[in-house]
């Protein structure tokens, strides 16, 4: 299970970040396509807003979509080496605000000043411990009408499934029979909370006064197994408020495949996008 110990040495001091992150968006044939494809439609009703939270932006995978989605973007990332390549690479924009904070604290950000709070393919890393301290902090960081956007961990509701695939895996014909039909998934940690789920969010947020008005459970290098949650939190007294609605989306990565399909069709010979 990744600490916020782990996390920073992971990020800050052993990961080459060579790639920039955009390695991380091959599956969907990059990173503009990932975010036009994926990303933006399950935001853009959220969008645009004044000020922008972005939670663990790494290199600016998304954050250069972001600023031009607001008047003010604050990014926050626990690796000083992360803010410092963001600092480099938006150095001519001015409106983007950044921090190095400790892991899981928001206190240099002042409270109900975010529209939108925002982080993919980042906070799937933490502890539940961690992503709880987040909670707490975006129910007192949000707007009285704010919304945050966070992927996380749902692996913690796999644990006994991961025991039976492995015994499984010992005997190799069926296992092989299993996997080539759909009926068995490689379930592999993926640097994921063993504990954190979908369902531990949706209690986090009510013990912080906010509600999970939706809830997409994703596969994530995975076939069958609902690796992921992507949590979308706003205030309980928030105008849209309303009952969690979920979504068990099995077919995730087939939407990644089917994108990274068009990015060869429509793509310009040369480019990094």
């Amino acid at each position: 299970m990744p600490t916020v110990k782990e996390n920073t040495a992971a990020f800050n001091r052993e990961y080459n970040w060579d790639g920039e992150g955009e390695e991380w968006s091959l599956p969907w044939g990059g990173t503009s396509m990932e975010w036009y494809g994926s990303i933006l439609p399950r935001i853009h009703p959220f969008l645009p807003v004044h000020t922008i939270l972005e939670i663990a932006p790494g290199f600016g995978r998304w954050t250069q979509f972001l600023k031009d989605y607001c008047e003010n973007l604050i990014v926050v990332d626990l690796s000083e080496k992360c803010i410092t390549a963001c600092r480099e690479r938006f150095s001519n924009t001015s409106h983007i605000t950044y921090f190095t904070n400790d892991g899981k604290s928001l206190d240099m950000i002042s409270d109900k000043t975010i529209d939108f709070a925002f982080s993919f393919d980042s906070l799937v890393h933490v502890d539940d411990n961690t992503m709880s301290a987040y909670v707490s902090e975006l129910s007192r960081k949000l707007k009285p009408n704010g919304v945050a956007f966070i992927h996380h961990s749902n692996f913690g509701e796999y644990n006994f499934y991961g025991k039976v695939a492995s015994k499984i895996e010992k005997f190799k014909s069926i296992s092989k029979m299993l996997k080539k039909i759909g009926l068995l998934d490689e379930v592999k940690e993926q640097w994921r909370s063993s504990r954190m789920t979908a369902k531990r969010m949706q209690l986090y947020a009510g013990e912080n006064g906010l509600n999970c008005i939706s809830q997409e459970l994703i596969t994530w290098g995975t076939n069958r197994v609902l690796l992921d949650c992507i949590s979308t939190l706003v205030k309980e007294d928030s105008m849209g408020a309303k009952s969690n609605n979920k979504l068990k989306n099995h077919s995730f990565m087939k939407e990644a495949q089917y994108l990274s399909r068009l990015s060869q069709l429509y793509s310009i010979p040369g480019s990094k996008k």
